[in-house]
């Protein structure tokens, strides 16, 4: 109840007791004014007690008025000091979130950097790969090339070896049939025609069979071969070791090994040269018949 209507109530009630003690003395005159002081009395009594219970219940509406009007304060002051709070709050949230859009906006330069750097990038590997691809290419033909020109090589090192074993057959022929004249003691007419016409007309050297075998082993410089004296092998004579089957189906020359020591089936010497790795297996052939051969 508000004060306004507890004040309206209170005038209300002065006015009842005014309208009452006003109705008891016209009805006085009337009447027996004595009972009607009573009641009056008794009207009056009751009015003020009522106006007293009135007066209490403002006084206690009053009183818990003020104290709602109090907590409603407290509860006003505290939402205020929350809504400020929850300000402050949100300023810093609009300050973060303004800091993140900066940064989101940095990150996505970087980005867009780093995936401009990545496409130079993949162009750059994909012509390394290119020009990986044209060397490969062409490491291969250099490869091809290199392989037939080791073959070549090889086999115009063959050439060389035979020619040489040629060459100095044939100096032993020539150094034979030159020291042979001066050996004989005073020659007879007949001797010395025939030395004439042997000079003007040299005799085609007599064919040699060539000996082949194969090596059996090889420790160091020093190699064994399959052939001995049986096989007409002498000390000092010069086999050359090659290896069947190579490209083309050319012999492979490896090397010379040159006799030291002969027994009936087996000889060993030492190897004097070598254009290749000379291994259990490979072929033998006396240098003698290489020169003579037709």
């Amino acid at each position: 109840m508000s004060v306004l209507t507890k004040v309206f109530v209170l005038v209300l009630t002065v006015a009842s007791i005014a309208l009452s003690m006003f109705v008891v003395a016209a009805f006085s005159q009337q009447q027996n004014w004595k009972q009607s002081a009573e009641d009056w009395q008794q009207a009056a009594i009751a009015a003020q007690a009522k106006e007293r219970s009135m007066a209490g219940v403002a006084a206690l509406e009053k009183a818990r008025g003020l104290e709602m009007h109090q907590r409603d304060l407290e509860a006003i002051n505290s939402t205020k000091a929350e809504l400020d709070k929850s300000k402050a709050q949100a300023t810093e949230m609009d300050t973060a979130l303004a800091q993140a859009k900066g940064q989101l906006t940095v990150e996505q330069q970087q980005v867009t950097g780093a995936q401009e750097s990545n496409k130079l990038l993949q162009v750059a590997v994909s012509r390394e790969k290119e020009f990986s691809g044209k060397l490969a290419t062409r490491n291969s033909e250099l490869e091809r090339a290199n392989i037939d020109l080791t073959d070549r090589v090889k086999e115009l090192t063959v050439n060389v070896e035979m020619a040489r074993a040629q060459v100095r057959a044939l100096q032993q022929q020539i150094a034979g049939i030159e020291g042979g004249p001066a050996k004989s003691a005073a020659p007879g007419p007949n001797v010395v025609e025939a030395n004439v016409q042997t000079a003007a007309s040299p005799a085609p050297a007599a064919s040699i069979a060539p000996i082949r075998g194969e090596v059996r082993a090889v420790k160091g410089t020093l190699a064994s071969i399959s052939v001995g004296s049986a096989d007409g092998v002498a000390h000092g004579m010069t086999f050359l070791v090659y290896r069947k089957g190579g490209k083309g189906g050319r012999a492979q020359y490896l090397g010379s090994i040159k006799i030291t020591r002969v027994d009936a089936n087996e000889s060993a010497g030492e190897i004097e040269q070598s254009a290749g790795d000379i291994r259990t297996g490979d072929t033998v052939r006396d240098e003698a018949s290489f020169a003579l051969k037709g």
